[in-house]
């Protein structure tokens, strides 16, 4: 395949994302879908490694992995691993240089003290 060899990186995963995607809606029967999927995934590759060929294959990288860190966060935060409040506290604490206090563990509190201090974010 001479097309895909010349292609960058980042056009190379997002061709190999699309091709998933597309397999997946003929699995479905959802033909339409498809088709139109691979019209916008051949203009995105082409768009993808046009960026690359004129020296900006670190937008097509920010391009391609943008979407993937927002679905992480959000996966994150649906699931309550609170990745949302550790990245805040860590920009906080670069920015003005001040810790946050952490929240007192559910084993150290003294009998009738609440789980959830007063000054909690929550």
């Amino acid at each position: 395949m001479i097309f895909i060899e010349h292609l960058c990186p980042p056009a190379v995963l997002y061709l190999i994302y699309i091709m998933v995607h597309i397999g997946l809606d003929l699995g479905l029967g959802l033909y339409i879908t498809a088709a139109v999927k691979l019209v916008t995934g051949i203009v995105c590759v082409l768009l993808l490694d046009s960026f690359c060929d004129v020296d900006l294959g670190i937008v097509s990288w920010v391009v391609i992995s943008t979407p993937f860190i927002i679905t992480a966060l959000a996966t994150s935060i649906a699931l309550g691993l609170n990745l949302d409040r550790g990245l805040q506290g860590l920009a906080v604490e670069h920015f003005t240089g001040q810790k946050k206090e952490k929240a007192k563990e559910v084993d150290t509190l003294g009998p009738g003290e609440p789980p959830i201090s007063t000054n909690s974010t929550y």
